[in-house]
């Protein structure tokens, strides 16, 4: 059934209208309030019920429905359709075009084509499925048990002699919990958030743990989980969350890095003779000869699974042996671990669904074939990870990044994660990611005025809001947003994009590139540059050759005091560096610490809001791991 007003026929996804030559595209905002007034017995809708289905959750202004009525109203010309009924909401007034009423003759040939349509297709579908079995899987079998559940974010979880063992912190405590017959039991706890990280037992009882003590980075060895620790390495806080995986009962793979500025790859820790070795026998560098972090490994059979993190802030799922590596997946979030056993590789997709994919003897040369465990899921699922001979995963304990303030009086949540955000031309604007791609939302004035959902599985990180465009950049290059479709205008891998409102540029590792309006595309345009920003003196960086902050007239504008990320906030140009757990603002004239943060910043995200200071920083969570068995 499709719908018109005012003479513009509405598509039955009520994504778009025509009349003529006109049309119209509406956000998912205006979708979600049109398909109420739709469903509707005569066109009326209450206003709890538009902004509970349309916002949810979120808090918005008493004008932000009205405001989205006025949008539509002017997208329609048609200010009578919809009638403001004072106090109680809103009435639609429209026509249903039903178009597949047509003559009599032409109804019952239709009629009789689409049964022969269908049958035909029914039948090659049964040829199909006989002659090829395994081209249509069901879903397996499961049966699923929660095992743990918490108020915590969980870092990491092992199990020994049928107890779990959970590490979690929050907002400002870290825990180690032992959890039997679902009964937890707190085995350490401090007032420090992260203090308590990852966790692998062996089959022996050996645990080794990645602690943080008196802000030092400490591999502590146990010959029982968290009891008689037999030895200790120091680690860096760079290397944030190592992983393990023990290959016997005295040695263990651990992803490390010897220097601060070294990439993150897996070495070997011989527990007998305390020796730390990089790993000889595979071949872990990266083809470009960039900085990359193994964030997750696990050994299965000569070979090694990894999660690789590259340069540009781009994850893969990989597999090395020896010489030999090959990419299995790429990701447009980045999750936490993957789960091994001997015959099958599980992990989450982009899609938020469990995959699996079974191994054979040579990885490196098989062919990349996954099947569902389990389909999308609506909650957020990660950390797969096969223990004792079960399949576990995290389920609610999302990193869902939120925005909030130095101020304390600014929060707002996106999808399932806020990755950038931008405030050009007092308007703020917002990247999330979402289960199928990308959410952009943008406000004003605090009120919500543009949401656009994109299906995509580009890997895009950093968002612009220029001269009334949204640009997106990442590792799949910088696009440019129209009709709620993204344009490719440049294969440049943006590490940061930034404008002002009048200019713009992208650094990447190459240097500093400037956007020409004329051509709509970006130009060389310095070699040593890095640190961008904006500003009121332009589009800022620093110029590697002179040590100066300069703006794209190549203007010298002021001398950074510090090797330190910059922002511009209340006119000031300004530092921005974590010490501790907090994040420490300081003006580069005076020297002097203008704002902190209760938390690091995440990510590197930090604007001025008009007198106030956004970042980003982890949500409270609802977290349970859940064990799954396959018939």
């Amino acid at each position: 059934m499709k719908y018109k007003i005012n003479g513009f026929l509405l598509s039955a996804d009520i994504i778009t209208a025509v009349r003529g030559e006109d049309k119209i595209n509406f956000t998912h905002q205006e979708t979600e309030a049109l398909k109420l007034f739709f469903a509707s017995e005569d066109g009326f809708v209450d206003t709890q019920t538009l902004e509970s289905t349309i916002w949810g959750d979120r808090v918005v202004t008493q004008n932000s429905l009205r405001k989205l009525i006025s949008g539509i109203r002017l997208k329609f010309d048609d200010k009578n359709s919809f009638k403001n009924v004072r106090s109680k909401g809103y009435q639609l007034t429209f026509e249903v075009a039903d178009e597949s009423v047509e003559k009599k003759s032409q109804k019952f040939s239709k009629i009789f084509l689409a049964i022969a349509i269908i049958s035909f297709f029914l039948s090659m579908i049964t040829i199909i499925y006989a002659l090829s079995p395994q081209s249509i899987q069901a879903l397996p079998k499961i049966s699923q048990q929660t095992v743990f559940e918490s108020n915590d974010y969980i870092l990491d979880y092992a199990t020994y002699n049928n107890a779990l063992y959970v590490t979690t912190r929050d907002s400002k405590t870290s825990k180690l919990y032992k959890t039997l017959n679902r009964q937890n039991t707190v085995l350490l706890s401090t007032d420090y958030p992260g203090a308590y990280r990852g966790i692998e037992i062996h089959s022996s009882g050996r645990t080794v743990m990645h602690v943080v003590e008196d802000s030092e980075c400490k591999i502590k060895i146990f010959e029982r989980p968290v009891e008689n620790q037999i030895d200790e390495i120091p680690c860096n806080r760079q290397n944030a969350y190592p992983s393990f995986d023990w290959i016997d009962k005295t040695k263990f793979y651990i992803t490390f890095n010897v220097t601060p500025t070294a990439s993150i790859k897996p070495y070997i820790y011989d527990i007998e003779t305390k020796l730390l070795e990089e790993v000889t026998t595979t071949n872990f560098n990266s083809e470009n000869s960039k900085i990359f972090t193994d964030s997750f490994i696990k050994a299965h059979g000569t070979g090694i699974f990894t999660l690789r993190e590259n340069h540009l802030d781009e994850m893969s799922l990989m597999y090395f042996n020896g010489d030999k590596k090959k990419t299995l997946y790429k990701y447009r979030s980045k999750p936490f671990s993957i789960a091994v056993s001997e015959s099958d590789l599980f992990f989450v997709g982009n899609n938020n669904e469990l995959l699996r994919m079974s191994l054979t003897d040579n990885v490196y040369s098989q062919e990349i074939k996954t099947s569902y465990v389990l389909a999308p899921q609506t909650v957020k699922i990660d950390d797969p990870l096969f223990l004792q001979n079960d399949l576990y995963f995290s389920l609610g304990n999302a990193t869902k990044n939120i925005i909030t303030s130095t101020s304390g009086k600014f929060k707002y949540s996106l999808g399932n994660t806020i990755i950038d955000f931008t405030y050009t031309t007092k308007t703020l604007s917002i990247l999330a990611l979402t289960n199928s791609g990308y959410v952009v939302e943008q406000l004003k004035n605090g009120t919500v005025f543009n949401s656009i959902y994109i299906d995509s599985k580009l890997s895009l990180r950093h968002l612009a809001f220029h001269q009334g465009n949204i640009y997106l950049a990442g590792a799949s290059g910088v696009y440019k947003l129209v009709d709620n479709v993204l344009i490719s205008i440049s294969d440049i891998k943006a590490i940061k994009l930034v404008s002002n409102g009048q200019c713009m540029i992208a650094e990447a590792d190459n240097g500093i590139f400037q956007f020409e309006a004329e051509s709509s595309s970006f130009h060389m345009f310095a070699v040593q540059g890095e640190r961008a920003f904006p500003s009121k003196y332009g589009c800022l960086f620093v110029d590697n050759l002179s040590g100066y902050i300069v703006n794209e007239k190549r203007e010298k504008i002021a001398k950074p005091i510090l090797k330190k990320l910059l922002f511009e906030h209340m006119g000031r140009i300004t530092h921005w560096h974590s010490v501790g757990d907090q994040t420490h603002m300081v003006d580069i004239e005076s020297g002097q610490i203008i704002a902190k943060t209760d938390n690091r910043v995440l990510y590197k995200r930090v604007i001025s809001y008009e007198n106030d200071i956004l970042y980003l920083k982890k949500d409270d969570v609802r977290t349970s791991i859940v064990k799954i068995k396959l018939d």
